[in-house]
């Protein structure tokens, strides 16, 4: 269930939208008790100053008893009935209780003693009928002594109001929860509606419509690079199905030659008894053909190994010039039924590679070099160094390769129109020769121009 993006979405929302809105209601819950709290203080607080106040003016007077008295019998107001909540006390430093509001004394209750204190303390205290009270207490010094003012206020209402803010938290979450809930759902899904017609998009290109491309133009800004990306994976995947047609097509054109040549034969000599020197024959043509398929199949299989990256390099420590003067000496008489010259700078470079591999390739660029260059022509071979590289450099003065061509002339079974008609071949060389080289961490380079020759340049790591 949790492998849909909607549902991580949604769930991902509710859990930050349920911790924020949990969180913000319990901040304002308690900055709302914060502030109750406070201004019952203030309120506690201005009602002792006033009460002092009165007290200090009467002793100035010399009638701070009767002001005592007062206060003990005053007549209107929440502090006249009876454990109304509003109460105070005014007690002296023996603990003796001086006047109290007729809020308390009617119920014959009081509040506890405080002890002396100049500055004004806070206390929550349990008052009578069992309510929490709020009480603020402050001695003060008159002709009478050192007396503790004491005013409480009951914390019902306050806690009335806090229970009521509580309620309509507890009642509206839930249903703020629910349609943010149902809002983030269906934000979730508008949002993956373009991805999932992106992946409808998707879903209709086969391979019989590879060329068909997602246009990005219209994507949102967040999948246009997905869109990009999956363009040119196309592409690419175009590319390898139109190369693999090219080889197939390839590889049938270049075996059905010797296939007819098998099957024509065959058919021709098993037609009507013939001589011995016949059979010979016909077996001999047979058996080039045969060669020919076997070959073209060893090509094939060195390039499959490549493409599945298990060529097998079994990696020696050999001097390049050895190597040359073996190419050279087997391929001097195909040289010189063509008139060719090749020149050779002998030069000792040490390096770590597949001798029978490196061979090959040698020998299948010096061979193209003979079987493309002019009636007698040269070639010229040498080796060389650069830094961590061993360089061989095979240059002819043959036909050359048009520039346009010299990217394609390492593909399968690509072989230039211009040479099509004055050499045979598999077209696989360079590509077995191109394999062989990346298998070994190197690279090769091709320099042509028509009419004046090729050189192709591999390099090697030492």
């Amino acid at each position: 269930m949790f492998k849909s993006i909607k549902l991580k979405l949604f769930a991902w929302f509710l859990i930050i939208f349920s911790v924020i809105l949990t969180g913000l209601g319990l901040f304002l819950y308690f900055e709302l008790k914060s502030f109750v709290m406070s201004q019952l203080d203030l309120q506690l607080s201005a009602s002792l100053q006033t009460i002092a106040d009165v007290m200090l003016i009467e002793e100035t007077h010399g009638q701070l008893q009767m002001e005592l008295w007062e206060l003990a019998n005053v007549k209107g107001g929440e502090y006249s009935k009876k454990l109304s909540g509003h109460y105070y006390q005014i007690s002296s430093s023996s603990g003796e209780i001086l006047s109290q509001s007729p809020s308390l004394s009617l119920a014959e209750a009081k509040l506890p003693i405080f002890k002396d204190s100049a500055a004004p303390r806070f206390a929550a205290i349990t008052g009578p009928n069992n309510n929490e009270l709020r009480v603020i207490y402050q001695s003060m010094n008159f002709s009478l002594g050192t007396l503790t003012l004491a005013m409480a206020e009951s914390m019902d209402k306050s806690f009335e109001l806090l229970e009521n803010f509580r309620d309509i938290i507890i009642f509206t979450l839930p249903v703020v929860f629910i349609v943010a809930g149902l809002g983030g759902l269906l934000i979730a899904s508008r949002t993956l509606t373009p991805l999932k017609t992106f992946s409808s998009k998707i879903g209709q290109i086969t391979e019989e419509n590879l060329s068909d491309r997602v246009d990005e133009r219209n994507l949102d800004t967040e999948l246009q690079p997905l869109a990009i990306s999956f363009n040119k994976m196309l592409g690419r995947i175009e590319e390898a199905f139109a190369r693999q047609r090219q080889f197939l097509s390839d590889a049938s054109h270049e075996l059905r030659t010797p296939t007819s040549i098998i099957k024509s034969y065959c058919d021709v000599t098993l037609s009507r008894d013939r001589a011995a020197k016949d059979y010979r024959d016909a077996l001999t043509k047979v058996g080039d053909s045969v060669n020919r398929m076997c070959d073209l199949i060893n090509r094939i299989l060195v390039i499959s190994r490549h493409d599945t990256k298990t060529m097998q390099i079994r990696p020696v420590r050999v001097n390049l010039t050895l190597i040359i003067k073996d190419v050279i000496k087997l391929l001097e008489t195909t040289a010189a039924n063509k008139e060719t010259t090749i020149n050779f700078t002998d030069k000792s470079v040490i390096v770590s590679c597949d001798r029978e591999a490196i061979t090959e390739v040698l020998t299948n660029l010096t061979e193209n070099a003979i079987k493309y260059n002019k009636q007698g022509g040269t070639i010229d071979i040498a080796i060389g160094e650069d830094g961590d590289w061993a360089i061989t450099t095979i240059k002819d003065t043959g036909i050359g390769i048009p520039s346009e061509e010299i990217p394609k002339i390492f593909d399968r079974f690509y072989r230039i129109d211009t040479s099509r008609g004055q050499t045979t071949g598999s077209g696989l060389g360079l590509s077995i020769v191109k394999a062989i080289v990346d298998a070994h961490n190197g690279k090769i380079e091709v320099e042509s121009a028509v009419g004046k020759g090729s050189t192709f340049r591999v390099y090697l790591p030492k």
